[in-house]
């Protein structure tokens, strides 16, 4: 038994937990549009909510606008970004490059297992599309692309795609809204097809070309109505 003169103290969660669970939260409410762009997010604000002091809050916030999901605004404060055309141009070229390579590397050193994994992924999408839960498809979609690329065993590659994540996420997202779920998964097909026959110059075309007709969707949201958005190539 403890002596007279112990107390029970409650303990306190560590600080990199309690940045953690901001983190989590915020980046969840920016992706899901509870914080639409252009939103303001206050320090205090966001603290009362979580039930924990604002130096974690202000620590993820930090954290997204590395990621590029907030700008931090002097005395503003802190603003949900606003997706540009640099923004979706950048990211996706920087996708058609590096997925285009992940596929033909997958496809040139598939075991049966990767098969298997890649084969399975697809199927579960299609189900969830076809009962009509297009979050659901969208986030094995999602898990396929990660997939694709852990298969490359390029633990450098996978690490610079995990800094991506966030606006791959949000743009995957727009192009979710607007109506593209059923033609990429079309092209989902395609592309798994060239990788289980080996066929890695084919799969790294399909790929390139499905990111592109991505990208092509997601300017439709942020470009000018009477502006294609071929335009933003130029």
């Amino acid at each position: 038994m403890c002596g007279a003169g112990w107390r029970m103290t409650r303990r306190r969660k560590p600080a990199a937990s309690l940045r953690e669970r901001a983190l989590g939260i915020v980046r969840k409410r920016i992706l899901d549009l509870h914080y639409p762009p252009g939103s303001l997010l206050s320090e205090n604000q966001l603290a009362e909510e979580l039930g924990i002091s604002r130096t974690p809050v202000r620590e993820a916030l930090r954290e997204l606008a590395t990621s590029g999901l907030v700008r931090i605004l002097p005395q503003r404060g802190v603003e949900v970004s606003e997706p540009s055309v640099q923004d979706i141009v950048e990211v996706y070229q920087l996708r058609e490059q590096l997925e285009g390579f992940a596929a033909r590397v997958t496809a040139e050193h598939l075991t049966q297992a990767d098969a298997q994994i890649l084969t399975a992924d697809h199927a579960d999408a299609l189900s969830h599309f076809a009962a009509g839960r297009l979050q659901e498809a969208y986030e094995f979609s999602v898990r396929l692309h990660a997939r694709i690329i852990a298969l490359t065993r390029n633990s450098r590659l996978v690490k610079f795609m995990d800094q991506l994540a966030d606006q791959v996420h949000r743009f995957g997202l727009m192009t979710l809204r607007h109506g593209r779920a059923a033609s990429a998964l079309a092209e989902h097909g395609r592309i798994i097809d060239a990788i289980l026959a080996r066929d890695g110059a084919t799969a790294e075309t399909l790929m390139r070309d499905h990111l592109r007709a991505d990208r092509d969707v997601a300017l439709e949201a942020v470009l000018p109505k009477d502006l294609p958005p071929a335009a933003a190539d130029s």
